[in-house]
C-alpha cells in the first residue's frame, strides 16, 4: 500500500472516534487530524520507513507512532494526544 492509502485507512478510524481528519496529498502526504470540540488540537500525521525499515506513522515532531498494521494503536494514541485530559474516560 502507498503512504496515501494507508493515511486514508487512519483517517478513516478517526473518522468513527469523531476526530476530523483530511490527506493532504503533495511531496510529503500527510493526514491532518483535528479535534472537532477543541479547534486549537490538532495534529500532522506522516508515513515513512524507520531504521528498521518498518513502516510506520509519525508525529509532526519526528517521533513514530506506531506500525501502519495496527490502525487502532495509532487512532487510539493520537485521540489521547488530541484530548484534552478532563475529556479522557
Amino acid at each position: 500500500m502507498s503512504a496515501v492509502s494507508h493515511l486514508k485507512a487512519l483517517a478513516d478510524v478517526l473518522g468513527s472516534l469523531s476526530l476530523g481528519a483530511r490527506v493532504e496529498d503533495g511531496d510529503t502526504p500527510r493526514l491532518v487530524v483535528t479535534n472537532p470540540r477543541v479547534s486549537q488540537l490538532s495534529e500532522s500525521i506522516t508515513v515513512a520507513l524507520d531504521g528498521d525499515s518498518v513502516r510506520q506513522f509519525w508525529w509532526s515532531w519526528g517521533d513514530p507512532i506506531a506500525p501502519v498494521g495496527d490502525l487502532h494503536a495509532v487512532a487510539t494514541r493520537i485521540r489521547y494526544v488530541l484530548t484534552p485530559t478532563k475529556n479522557l474516560p
